[in-house]
């Protein structure tokens, strides 16, 4: 066995400490990293939509149906569908964009304060942001999609 001084081991156990600190940051830098490269659902996994707001209709659910105001002409099994595609969406990361943004609100079971999402269009690219933070991108019909529900 070692024969160290007292101050021989502190210095040990300084020197065994930072070594940990270190790995453990390495760590968290390396799931930041893989964090920011997968993609992310556009809504919160098992998310129950109750209104969708757009800026010129609204989806809304009545029992275990939907309806547009005002009426988009589409039935409960086209808005389902919609509302499914949407809530589906695996969106890769997106740097923000500049522009004016295109808002939507969302209630959803269980919170009390909407979520709000915002569209971007910059130069043929399109992004979205949930909150404040984070950014996903979109491909021009995803883009298209969100902003007038289509059969």
């Amino acid at each position: 066995m070692l024969k160290l001084s007292r101050k021989g081991w502190n210095n040990v156990i300084i020197i065994a400490v930072l070594v940990v600190i270190v790995l453990l940051h390495r760590l968290e830098q390396a799931q930041q990293e893989n964090s920011a490269q997968r993609l992310h659902n556009l809504l919160p996994d098992g998310a129950v939509v109750l209104t969708w707001k757009g800026p010129s209709w609204t989806l809304e659910r009545l029992g275990q149906g939907w309806r547009t105001v005002p009426d988009l002409g589409l039935d409960n099994l086209a808005l389902t569908r919609q509302l499914e595609q949407w809530q589906g969406w695996q969106l890769p990361p997106s740097e923000p964009l500049r522009g004016s943004p295109v808002e939507f609100r969302l209630w959803l079971a269980g919170q009390g304060e909407p979520l709000r999402l915002a569209l971007y269009q910059d130069n043929g690219r399109y992004a979205v942001r949930l909150g404040e933070e984070r950014w996903l991108a979109l491909s021009a019909e995803q883009y298209r999609a969100l902003l007038k529900p289509t059969p």
